[in-house]
């Protein structure tokens, strides 16, 4: 039995998750009697993800899309995510004929721009957003202030900038929150956050002199 101890919310880590499909690939070869069970919590996210990397790992596919559709007709709503997609595609171009394999350079990445501004307040006029980056599950910067200074930008804006000038390498999440308080007076009211979008990638897979990436 391998544990795994992938988090739920996000894509497994690309070395660990390459290394368990190796370790699953060469006890499938020692025996033809050999079986894999895989299981989560959930059910969903991260066996799915593990499933559809081996069909590539094992070359039955090239792309990370037909393996998530066989994936779908013999399990419906596998609930796989864009991110998920991206690290399958990674492991995709990490056994193809012509490996594309990680480069290991830090990024920094100076601002992000999210456009255009989502409705989260309830007005239903704009959003008060901060972003939070993590290294897999380790939180290493984040915009977020008090309530009070807080900033709510508007529908009419078109986009909202998060300055962030940070320094990052390996599997990066960028997580985006509407900052919300709930009634109450200045002592009784509770800040909330509500997530916009999770946006996850492997900086190995970015091409040096990048000077932007575009998410849709």
């Amino acid at each position: 039995v391998s544990e795994c101890n992938w988090p739920s919310r996000q894509a497994p880590g690309l070395h660990n998750l390459f290394a368990v499909c190796k370790n699953m690939h060469n006890w499938l070869k020692q025996n033809p009697k050999n079986v894999c069970v895989i299981t989560c919590s959930d059910g969903r996210g991260p066996s799915g993800v593990l499933v559809c990397a081996m069909f590539c790992f094992c070359h039955l596919f090239s792309h990370p899309v037909p393996a998530m559709q066989l994936l779908s007709a013999k399990r419906p709503g596998s609930g796989l995510w864009p991110s998920h997609r991206r690290y399958i595609g990674y492991v995709c171009s990490m056994v193809s004929e012509k490996p594309n394999l990680p480069h290991s350079k830090p990024l920094v990445i100076k601002a992000l721009t999210m456009s255009p501004v989502p409705c989260f307040n309830k007005q239903r006029s704009g959003c008060r957003p901060f972003c939070d980056v993590l290294i897999g599950e380790t939180k290493i910067f984040t915009t977020a202030q008090e309530y009070e200074r807080m900033r709510e930008h508007r529908i009419q804006e078109g986009k909202v900038v998060f300055p962030l000038g940070v320094s990052v390498h390996g599997d990066v999440v960028f997580s985006v929150y509407h900052m919300r308080s709930t009634i109450g007076g200045r002592l009784q009211a509770k800040v909330s956050n509500t997530q916009i979008f999770q946006i996850q990638f492997h900086t190995g897979f970015i091409a040096p002199g990048t000077t932007m990436l575009k998410f849709n």
